[in-house]
């Protein structure tokens, strides 16, 4: 009997249809001939196909090497300073963290820190315009100190800037206050990255890292780690979330990030080395919405400083949660020097 030959069904791209197998004939080259010439035919869709594959492994392959090149601690490092607060004879020190920003075409650097860091620099003026009497709300100048370091990590020396704060929310409300650098040749080496605007939070259980200036600027830059233990715990009517990060006096306005650097809160309060509260970024993004700070967000957003001249500073924003709290159950983390003579 003659041998039954087999087929081979190929479509109109030159792929075989999964319901195919392919089975080497006795007799006759037919069937492989056959897809030979399809191939043959198809030749600039499957070349335009592999070139596809190759840039999408080009860039798979140098997104890996990007994160493998950023060494997160390093980078919190980067971005980090200490925020000093003088006023009277008490010297409170606090963390920030530092982001670039083009206004009017030039590069503006700014600083995120804890509303209550720089809380002791507020001062209330009984004013009267047009014949009303009202209250003006001025803020002196905050210090950020930056330390140097050797590529040995010793340190030798720092430099210290003065800041304005151009928006703040008390410890309270949201606890926030986001500062301009006042110096133009202050240079950072890197730029705070927030998460997403759309994004949710990490899982409870997630790996979180720290950097703030723990006991003030003698432990400037200083890096923990841990997880996030808690989402939305409730602190005078706003959501905090709970980590087991360490966490000093110093440490109040430091940022809390994720695997791949990415801020994803402020600490700003604690009632233990592993028990510290910070304020979530969608908190962050939704007050900076609300008080037209958006772009100190998200840098695709543009800003004049026309426009930063004409914020208020102070503008509460109500918050919508329910709760209540107490300083001294949750106390800032900052840290408090007394200068005055004896």
């Amino acid at each position: 009997m003659r041998a039954k030959k087999h087929e081979v069904r190929v479509n109109k791209r030159g792929l075989m249809n999964s319901a195919s197998r392919i089975h080497r004939p006795a007799k006759g080259k037919g069937a492989y001939r056959r897809l030979r010439e399809v191939l043959y035919q198809e030749r600039p869709y499957l070349a335009g196909q592999l070139r596809k594959v190759s840039v999408l492994i080009a860039l798979c392959l140098a997104i890996q090497l990007g994160a493998a090149e950023r060494y997160v601690p390093e980078y919190l490092n980067k971005i980090s300073v200490t925020v000093r607060a003088e006023a009277g004879y008490s010297k409170s020190e606090g963390s920030g963290s530092l982001f670039v920003r083009k206004v009017d075409g030039k590069d503006v650097t700014f600083c995120w820190t804890a509303g209550h860091v720089v809380a002791g620099l507020r001062s209330v003026e009984d004013t009267i315009r047009d014949g009303k009497p009202g209250k003006r709300i001025t803020f002196g100048d905050p210090k950020l100190v930056r330390e140097l370091r050797n590529k040995d990590g010793r340190r030798t020396g720092e430099v210290v800037v003065d800041a304005k704060v151009i928006r703040y929310s008390p410890a309270d409300k949201h606890d926030l206050a986001l500062l301009l650098v006042l110096s133009e040749d202050f240079k950072v080496e890197a730029s705070t990255e927030f998460l997403a605007k759309e994004s949710k939070l990490p899982r409870i259980g997630s790996h979180i890292n720290h950097v703030g200036s723990f006991l003030g600027s003698d432990g400037a830059s200083s890096f923990s780690d841990g997880v996030l233990s808690a989402h939305g715990r409730i602190l005078f009517k706003v959501p905090f979330c709970q980590t087991t990060a360490p966490a000093y006096p110093g440490s109040s306005g430091g940022v809390v990030a994720d695997d791949a650097g990415k801020y994803i809160g402020m600490l700003v309060r604690g009632a233990g080395s592993d028990y510290n509260l910070s304020v979530p970024v969608a908190r962050m993004w939704k007050w900076a919405g609300a008080n037209k700070v958006e772009w100190a967000m998200n840098p695709a957003l543009p800003i004049t400083r026309a426009q930063m001249d004409k914020l208020p500073i102070e503008g509460a924003v109500a918050a919508e949660s329910e709760g209540n709290g107490k300083h001294k159950d949750h106390p800032f983390l900052i840290k408090v020097t007394r200068t005055k003579p004896e």
